[in-house]
């Protein structure tokens, strides 16, 4: 595949250096750190939550932090009162700067990262040997703030006044000296300051707001917000450990640990924040929740405080849940008739025998989706309960598929897929050729490639099942192996790919945008099409016999359902999400720092629930449960316009219909008989898994 640096024209990296064999991550939660801006050079924040991290390049120039959640609000009420949205302020709580960045500005940079945290470092001109340096660990679920001063005059600097340090008053210019500082601002907030390492740090007090050291600092500072003396007892108790990164390591379908890096004093443990569905999910014989001691996230509920008991420190996960990944339904009829009918086999060969549409200036996504519909058209034709013995449908519409996706396997579309030297990527050419970040949904950039290649590795599968001997079957995986190491790389050494480019270990799902910043952080908009790249993967590895990505696939899967269901589709039952947003039932884009119901191409509501539907899959019926099917339906869905007027013209009716077939089949398939259906789905797979799915 030809390679490519065209992507420094249109949108190059910020605050990090390409170097050769170190793929940049372009969908981590981070991301915002290093994302390109051409509006503007400000860099916006990142959420590892229960903080906020900011990187300041003016004013007080520093890292910068806050606790979101008590700065949550609401907005844009519909009708019924529901907001359609909440959203957290982003303010500069506590600073961490140095007073020689006053006459010194220094460089900021993403030195290192890992699979759950970020190394930060701001610079100045020191001697060679040792350059003067603040530098922080960023990591998702830290309960400290952690900066390491060398050669800088620490300073703090916070948002709000001062009204006691340890419980005293201290005026303008006076002086205190310790390792540790309770800093109580005018609005009731409680922060704790350790000098640690065994480090005694001497701080003037500059203004009401402002901490200065007296001297250059050479040691670590961490910081804590508290809330109780439960708190506060925990922060002081394990103050000493310092997490400054982590490793994800799959052990098998079921069971993942985190393999903290620590530094400091970590014999007693390392205190940690876990979100819901790692509460649920931890073997408590690694890590202990400790009692009374939580903090929220913006998006993803109340966080509990957990320390480790293994040294190293570990967290280990299990996903016990059997969920059956197979081409075809758990269920499956011996005979269509008696719920489909005999006119069903007429509505497979007519699918087959259509026009099929996979146009070489198509959008890839568009043309995955096509695929993806294509190849399930085979899968029917291969079972039996529906042809008997004739073999010949399906050996038309296999010869079809192959003919039709060579662009695919030749790479011959009029924007062809490049290999991106620079961030490490198969993207599409269309936005180098046209300029536009937005192109084929911004996948030149990085957008979206979760969605758009699940569908092609899921064709792959499909063809390596029906059809193993195809003379090209060798050219057809050597594609899909490019796709697969470009959205799903298991690889910690692949010099070529970042790691897990979409999938976040730590929350559960992936993140759809690329590397254009976002104010409020990273998203992820459709959850089904993120589940569908994990069972095409699953499907694809099983039948090329690739046991370490099936297992890894399998898990990713597992663990992908248990988050989209703690955290997107909303049962009445659910803990998570702000009662207030529960009647919504799905929370539309889902960001770090905020829920939108909507969709980027639309306000429908038929829209912003249908794109948490597509493609319909046999594993559809084990992400989306019928109690959260019926309550969407009673809810939301069935007073919706396109169903109480019938608009069998809306081709979204005929997914919203397949998903209703859970509740009501016959009345589901009587409508799929003659709706126009969505451009990703034919009529003919819509009323076969209608008629299966339970």
């Amino acid at each position: 595949m030809p390679y490519t640096s065209e992507i420094l024209a249109l949108c190059a990296p910020r605050n990090v250096d390409v170097v050769a064999g170190r793929p940049i991550p372009t969908n981590s939660w981070w991301g915002n750190l290093v994302t390109c801006d051409a509006e503007s050079n400000v860099t916006q924040p990142i959420w590892p939550n229960p903080y906020t991290i900011s990187v300041e390049m003016t004013g007080y120039i520093g890292f910068t932090l806050s606790y979101p959640y008590r700065m949550r609000f609401y907005g844009n009420p519909q009708p019924n009162g529901v907001p359609r949205y909440y959203a957290h302020a982003v303010l500069k709580e506590v600073i961490f700067t140095a007073a020689e960045f006053v006459t010194k500005t220094p460089t900021f940079r993403v030195v290192s990262w890992t699979d759950l945290g970020v190394k930060l470092q701001m610079k100045v001109a020191g001697t060679a040997q040792t350059p003067s340096t603040l530098e922080t660990d960023v990591v998702s679920g830290m309960a400290y703030f952690t900066a390491t001063y060398q050669g800088l005059t620490p300073r703090v600097a916070l948002s709000n006044p001062i009204l006691a340090i340890n419980g005293l008053s201290y005026p303008t210019g006076s002086t205190l000296s310790g390792k540790r500082f309770v800093v109580e601002t005018v609005n009731g907030n409680r922060w704790i300051v350790y000098a640690i390492g065994g480090a005694t740090i001497t701080f003037r007090v500059g203004t009401n707001m402002l901490l200065t050291a007296t001297s250059a600092f050479a040691g670590v500072l961490r910081v804590a917000n508290t809330f109780s003396s439960t708190h506060t007892s925990v922060y002081d108790f394990y103050r000493e450990c310092v997490v400054t990164g982590g490793s994800v390591s799959v052990k098998s379908d079921s069971a993942y640990t985190f393999e903290w890096a620590t530094s400091g004093s970590c014999a007693m443990g390392m205190v940690h924040f876990a979100l819901p569905h790692q509460r649920a999910t931890m073997d408590i014989t690694t890590a202990a929740r400790i009692a009374n001691f939580a903090l929220n996230s913006t998006t993803r509920g109340e966080m509990s405080g957990f320390v480790t008991r293994t040294i190293p420190p570990v967290w280990r996960m299990t996903e016990s849940a059997s969920i059956p990944i197979t081409f075809y339904p758990k269920t499956r009829f011996t005979s269509s008739e008696s719920l489909l009918g005999s006119s069903f086999l007429k509505t497979l060969i007519s699918d087959v025998q259509a026009t099929w549409t996979i146009s070489t200036r198509g959008s890839f996504y568009f043309n995955g989706k096509a695929a993806q519909k294509y190849a399930s058209l085979c899968l029917m034709a291969n079972d039996r309960a529906i042809v008997g013995s004739d073999v010949s449908i399906l050996r038309r519409c296999v010869t079809k598929l192959e003919t039709s996706i060579l662009p695919f396997l030749d790479n011959t579309w009029y924007y062809p897929l490049r290999y991106d030297r620079v961030f490490g990527g198969i993207v599409s050419s269309q936005g180098f050729v046209t300029k536009d970040l937005n192109a084929d949904f911004g996948n030149t950039v990085y957008n979206d490639h979760h969605y758009h290649y699940g569908y092609w590795v899921y064709t792959a599968a499909v063809l390596n099942f029906l059809h193993p001997t195809w003379s090209r079957i060798g050219d057809l995986n050597a594609m899909t192996r490019l796709l697969l190491r470009d959205v799903a790389n298991p690889s910690r050494v692949d010099p070529y790919f970042p790691r897990y480019r979409h999938f976040d270990w730590s929350r559960g799902h992936s993140y759809s945008h690329g590397v254009t910043t976002f104010a409020d952080g990273k998203d992820q908009e459709s959850t089904s099409e993120d589940i569908n790249l994990s069972y095409a993967v699953f499907l694809y590895a099983q039948v090329t016999g690739n046991t370490r990505v099936a297992e890894v696939s399998k898990l990713m899967l597992k663990l992908n359902a248990r988050a989209v269901q703690t955290y997107f589709l909303m049962e009445n039952s659910n803990t998570v999400q702000p009662p207030s947003l529960l009647p919504n039932k799905v929370p539309g884009i889902f960001f770090d720092n905020k829920l939108d119901y909507a969709t980027w191409f639309s306000a429908e509501k038929y829209c912003i629930h249908g794109i948490q539907m597509i493609p319909i899959t046999p594993v559809t019926e084990f992400v989306r449960t019928r109690t959260f099917v019926k309550e969407e339906w009673d809810q939301v869905l069935s007073n919706e316009p396109i169903v109480t007027s019938l608009d069998i013209t809306n081709p979204w009716l005929s997914l919203l219909m397949a998903n209703y077939a859970r509740i009501d089949r016959a009345r589901a398939i009587a409508v799929l008989q003659t709706c126009q259906v969505d451009d990703g789905l034919s009529r003919s797979w819509a009323l076969y898994m209608a008629a299966q799915l339970n």
